[in-house]
């Protein structure tokens, strides 16, 4: 999908570089997720989990990008990747076709900023133009400022899933189900 690069004013005078992930971002991008997962529990995968190669982080950005229904944007401030916001089908049914997943990721010196709302805005007018009629995503229940800012952006929490993520030490976190009508 096509996206026209902005730049946006953050709470702290800062820009922000908002931009469509390119093959040139691949290495950044594994390290990204490496990164994001190690510094917060409240992502559903563990550093370990990215296991895939550069070569096939460039093909995944290809076919991201020559899809009509998916868009993953990255952030940039000071020249430094500072988070992503993606939207994708949330199925491939026919009769699902309306509804798209939304994932967000920050790195966590780059939260408060402003980058998440900038980001989550984006995204949202993207995947309405793109045809979707409801956004969903799934935000660990004890994640507030999260969900602070999905609230504020119009999602409704519809219900949780209890223990639906399990940590390495062996506890455990609910998953709350958060909708958008777009």
């Amino acid at each position: 999908m096509d996206y026209q690069e902005k730049t946006v004013l953050l709470k702290n005078g800062k820009t922000c570089v908002i931009r469509r992930g390119e093959e040139r971002d691949a290495e950044a991008l594994l390290n990204y997720l490496k990164v994001t997962a190690e510094e917060t529990r409240n992502l559903t995968r563990e550093p370990e989990d990215v296991d895939w190669t550069l070569e096939e982080e460039r093909e995944l950005i290809r076919e991201k990008n020559d899809a009509d229904d998916v868009l993953n944007l990255l952030a940039f401030v000071d020249g430094r990747h500072a988070g992503n916001c993606a939207f994708n089908p949330a199925d491939d049914g026919s009769r699902l076709r309306h509804r798209c997943s939304i994932g967000i990721v920050l790195y966590q010196e780059f939260w408060g900023m402003g980058i998440g709302t900038a980001l989550l805005s984006e995204v949202l007018a993207s995947a309405k133009a793109a045809g979707y009629e409801q956004a969903e995503l799934e935000v660990v229940s004890t994640n507030t400022a999260a969900i602070g800012l999905y609230q504020k952006l119009g999602f409704e929490a519809v219900g949780t899933m209890p223990r639906a993520v399990k940590y390495k030490d062996g506890t455990y976190a609910d998953l709350l189900l958060m909708v958008k009508r777009l």
